[in-house]
């Protein structure tokens, strides 16, 4: 992403502060270089009850990211695919290219839920504000609160896709106005078992061929749902390490990565 600087004694209003939000955003969806990274989820399942792990799962796989350059993208813009191929389960071989059954997992939360707010169709379908000190924290940062504003956002659920509404805040670095943090609530249907899931996406800045990127390093979600009467907690985190670009076998880490 590129860097935007801003005078001290001249801080930006709302408005400006989030065109360099979008700006840098944009930067990350269009200027991201192919690149390659180790992927690592576990995903639980945890009875309600009495706090017992029913169910654990551990999937490392390289996960990468490339520019779609298709003639047709580039009349319709430049999209950027995500792709993994999963190589151990629980630490032994995987030749599937699913990932295992009744595995709690968020699908989006790598790079999309950012693009999905605060990219070119943000505005359309999310409103902005500026966060109450409260929400803001002690943290040295530019924090922004958002809210779906119409039905567009989908969701895939147990009974298909379908709409869903929203609300969160994101934390940014007050002078370059790139992100650190995301947290978006996602609401679930009345009608539906269960209760809201957060997601949290932590950022950091990683050095990808020439340039320097904030990359996500760390996605978790939680959920709690009823199956078959019983109350059980769904856990999902994934960590992302060793960034390069796509081709190159030098690797990348991050410096002083917090878990």
């Amino acid at each position: 992403m590129s860097v935007l600087a801003v005078r001290a004694d001249e801080p930006p209003t709302f408005e400006q502060a989030l065109a360099r939000i979008r700006h840098n955003v944009e930067a990350f969806e269009h200027n991201l270089p192919d690149f390659l990274c180790k992927e690592k989820i576990a995903s639980r399942t945890i009875a309600e009850e009495d706090g017992t792990v029913e169910k654990e799962t551990v999937i490392e796989s390289a996960f990468s990211g490339r520019q779609n350059r298709s003639a047709l993208s580039k009349v319709a813009g430049t999209s950027f695919k995500e792709d993994r191929r999963i190589e151990t389960v629980n630490g032994q071989p995987w030749k599937e290219k699913s990932m295992p059954e009744g595995v709690f997992r968020i699908g989006g939360g790598y790079s999309s839920i950012l693009v999905m707010v605060f990219g070119s169709k943000g505005e359309a379908n999310y409103s902005f504000s500026p966060a109450k000190p409260a929400d803001a924290g002690t943290e040295t940062t530019f924090v922004v609160a958002f809210a779906t504003r119409n039905g567009k956002q989908k969701i895939k659920g147990k009974d298909g896709v379908h709409s869903f509404q929203a609300t969160g805040h994101a934390w940014f670095d007050p002078v370059s106005f790139e992100v650190i943090r995301l947290e978006e609530h996602i609401l679930t249907k009345r009608d539906e078992d269960g209760s809201d899931i957060p997601v949290t996406v932590k950022y950091r800045p990683v050095r990808i061929g020439e340039s320097q990127f904030r990359m996500p390093v760390r996605v978790t979600a939680t959920a709690h749902r009823v199956v078959s009467g019983k109350a059980e907690r769904g856990e999902y985190v994934a960590e992302y390490s060793d960034y390069r670009k796509y081709g190159s076998s030098s690797t990348i880490h991050y410096p002083d990565l917090e878990k």
